[in-house]
């Protein structure tokens, strides 16, 4: 699902939540970040513009503070609150985390902060990223965002912001940044792929990936998945309706352990099955097939379609399809049957350009259904 991304700056009234600013600066006892209304709710949880059961609701965040510079997270409990029509996010003054004494001390105001937000309904946990423009490692990103939003205090960002932002400046290697836009490869961390995996522990190091945010990335996956299947579920209608195929189940949606996840049954009366894999991320990121899908797709009875959709949000995707892959794929079973006894792989990965995609077939919008 699309990430909950926002960029907020710095005001000498929002560095208050911070213990040495609230001393030494003389801007009043506010002791909290500001959220814009219009894009915590507008844009990014608008179930909070709903009546709240109780007055000045509040909402416990685990926050995970990144930064300036290169400094890892600081893992604090603090909240989100609605004071009369003003949402914050307050709590205990943030104080210098151990080792680094003047750490926050550095910055000011027109500095930037980002945040991802995580929650269904309400938001749960923020990653944030300070950016301060006396940080050496920080200066040319905070003057890449300074151009780019000369204007305004609050914005909700698209997922390829950063990448951008990052391509376009390159700061030094391990700025907290670059974990934002490592997305296809923390989404193939998180299905089992070796290819993430290994490039994530290549570029953080010893940082890894903390196992709050490893099934958070699990979960999102998962929720990818299940969108992929309403949007696949929603074209075989429009199929359906037009007469391009006769009927259709959505199988995995009655067995969860299903090797495929619909049986489609064509115009002509031939039936086969199709399994969806969906990502975020483009066409070329890997898919991942369990040992017992790729058992069916090259022992059959029906042919057995790989439908890759890509560029998943809630309301649409791109769709491209590769029909009957077992032949391509007969000698990978091969070789996993080969294997010594007791020792079983569970599933492959598997590069797109190893299967014969149709070209791109068209684009999904579940309001279209």
């Amino acid at each position: 699902m699309p990430r909950k991304l926002a960029l907020k700056r710095l005001t000498a009234s929002d560095l208050t939540l911070f213990k040495w600013h609230f001393q030494t600066r003389n801007v009043g006892n506010q002791k909290a970040f500001n959220l814009d209304a219009r894009v915590l709710v507008g844009r990014l949880y608008p179930q909070l513009g709903e009546p709240p059961l109780v007055p000045q609701p509040r909402y416990p965040l685990d926050l995970y503070l990144y930064g300036p510079g290169l400094a890892p997270a600081n893992n604090l409990q603090r909240k989100i609150l609605k004071q009369e029509k003003n949402w914050r996010l307050n709590g205990e003054l943030i104080d210098n985390p151990i080792g680094a004494p003047d750490l926050y001390n550095i910055l000011a105001p027109g500095d930037f902060v980002l945040f991802e937000f995580s929650g269904d309904m309400t938001p749960t946990t923020a990653n944030v990223v300070l950016v301060s423009a006396a940080v050496p490692v920080d200066t040319e990103v905070h003057a890449e965002l300074a151009r780019r939003f000369p204007n305004g205090s609050m914005w909700a960002l698209e997922d390829g912001l950063v990448q951008e932002v990052l391509e376009t400046v390159r700061p030094t290697a391990g700025h907290p940044l670059y974990d934002w836009a490592e997305t296809s490869l923390l989404e193939d961390a998180a299905l089992g792929g070796a290819v993430g995996t290994n490039a994530i522990n290549a570029r953080r190091g010893s940082r890894g990936i903390s196992p709050e945010d490893f099934m958070r990335l699990r979960r999102r996956a998962e929720a990818i998945g299940v969108a992929g299947e309403e949007l696949l579920n929603a074209w075989l209608e429009k199929e359906r309706l037009a007469g391009r195929i006769q009927a259709f189940e959505w199988s995995a949606s009655i067995n969860a352990v299903a090797p495929y996840d619909f049986r489609v049954t064509e115009a002509s009366g031939d039936v086969r099955v199709i399994d969806a894999k969906s990502t975020v991320g483009g066409f070329g990121n890997p898919l991942h097939l369990s040992l017992s899908e790729l058992s069916v797709a090259v022992h059959g009875p029906e042919p057995y379609d790989i439908c890759r959709l890509y560029e998943v949000t809630e309301v649409g995707a791109k769709i491209r399809i590769a029909r009957n892959i077992g032949p391509a794929l007969r000698g990978v079973l091969a070789a996993l049957d080969a294997l010594p006894d007791g020792v079983t792989a569970d599933s492959v990965s598997i590069e797109p350009t190893v299967l014969e995609f149709l070209p791109e077939a068209t684009v999904v919008h579940l309001q279209d259904h």
